[in-house]
């Protein structure tokens, strides 16, 4: 009987002390995972964060190749024209360039003995815009009117479409001048001419000029 009370008390110390083992292992368990989560959840989300800059970082590269492959090729085409880059300018240049291109008309009508009866432009800017602007093509408009012989007259049209600045001519109108003399073979035509610029939209503060002028001067 005392032998069977002794054995009873061992295996309950036994159990008692399994189940403290067991406690003990799945509190260990749970406090190591604990310190694991800690541990990696800031890992995780610096490889995160890193894996995401290196995505950008990919994206910027690309854009700068696409842009460095941009300005090889505009660097190539500048090359290519370079020597032309004068005539372009004379043909299309920055800004109206008005008083050069009225000088240039005003020598094709002396030279035909033509004289200049009448000039008429409107909304023209006077000042040339900065090469960083949004530049496009522009143009302007105006009406001149010419005096003189209808022979000479053609050879001033000729003049005018083979001069290098680029532009159309519109309409022409042709009347006989009325004249007291025996020359009656004068006439007056009337040219609507466009011109075309590298230039902006008008804007607030841009020069400009609108301007009608009549004159009865030159070579008759």
């Amino acid at each position: 009987m005392a032998v069977t009370k002794l054995t009873a008390k061992k295996i309950g110390e036994l159990g008692t002390s399994e189940t403290a083992k067991s406690y003990f292992s799945v509190l260990a368990t749970l406090v190591l995972l604990i310190v694991l989560v800690l541990l990696i959840y800031p890992a995780i989300g610096h490889i995160t964060k890193i894996n995401k800059e290196i995505s950008d970082a990919k994206v910027v590269k690309s854009k700068l190749e696409t842009k460095l492959e941009d300005l090889n090729s505009a660097r190539i085409n500048l090359e290519a024209v370079e020597a032309d880059l004068p005539t372009l300018d004379l043909a299309l240049p920055l800004g109206s360039d008005l008083a050069t291109y009225l000088i240039k008309i005003e020598a094709f009508a002396n030279k035909r003995k033509l004289s200049i009866e009448a000039l008429q432009f409107s909304d023209v800017p006077l000042s040339k815009p900065s090469v960083t602007s949004n530049i496009s093509t522009k143009a302007f408009s105006y009406t001149i009117t010419l005096g003189g012989n209808f022979t000479d007259f053609q050879k001033f049209l000729s003049d005018l479409e083979n001069y290098i600045r680029t532009s159309d001519v519109n309409s022409i109108s042709l009347s006989k001048e009325k004249t007291s003399g025996e020359d009656n073979s004068r006439v007056l035509e009337a040219i609507n001419v466009t011109a075309y610029y590298i230039g902006i939209d008008f804007e607030p503060g841009v020069a400009k000029t609108s301007t009608n002028t009549n004159t009865t001067g030159g070579n008759r």
